[in-house]
């Protein structure tokens, strides 16, 4: 005997499924097709990688070589699951590119902000311009002060033990 209260009871069960499925077809798809395009146009990505930021990639090629050096095994996984998946790669070149890009542009914000702008050059004139400040005049130094003599006024002779 069946409970009737199971979802997967009868014709319900089966629309279920079948829109489930369906989803899944959908979704499948989709993807696909994302991953289509982006192995068309994959090779775009490391091209503007390198034009926004080449030490992305220098970065990246340096890490996977000290990944071979570490460990030739995971180095070797790397390699291949980068070529493999080259539009992901070129992805994440791209983002990390663009993203120091925007992050030098704020650091060059913030140091304008913080310590005002450069000026290319500035011009001076040649003839010394004359001040009229009145200042005034300093007192005169005082006399210096006598320096401390190492000699005591009491005649120890403790200096005659050393000669």
């Amino acid at each position: 005997m069946s409970n009737s209260r199971s979802p997967f009871n009868g014709i319900n069960g089966i629309i279920g499924l079948v829109i489930g499925l369906f989803a899944l077809y959908v979704i499948f798809n989709i993807v696909g097709w994302i991953f289509w395009l982006l192995y068309k146009v994959g090779w775009l990505f490391f091209i503007a990688s390198l034009f926004v930021d080449r030490t992305v990639f220098t970065g990246f090629a340096n890490s996977i070589k000290g990944l071979f050096e570490r460990n030739w095994v995971m180095g070797l996984v790397t390699v291949l699951l980068a070529v493999a998946l080259y539009p992901l790669t070129g992805l994440y070149l791209l983002g990390t590119a663009l993203f120091r890009k925007k992050l030098k542009e704020k650091v060059a914000e913030a140091d304008a902000r913080q310590n005002g702008e450069w000026t290319d050059f500035e011009e001076v004139p040649r003839e010394p311009t004359d001040i009229d400040i009145d200042y005034e005049e300093l007192p005169p130094l005082p006399p210096p002060a006598e320096p401390l003599s190492r000699t005591s006024k009491k005649d120890t002779r403790y200096d005659d033990l050393f000669e």
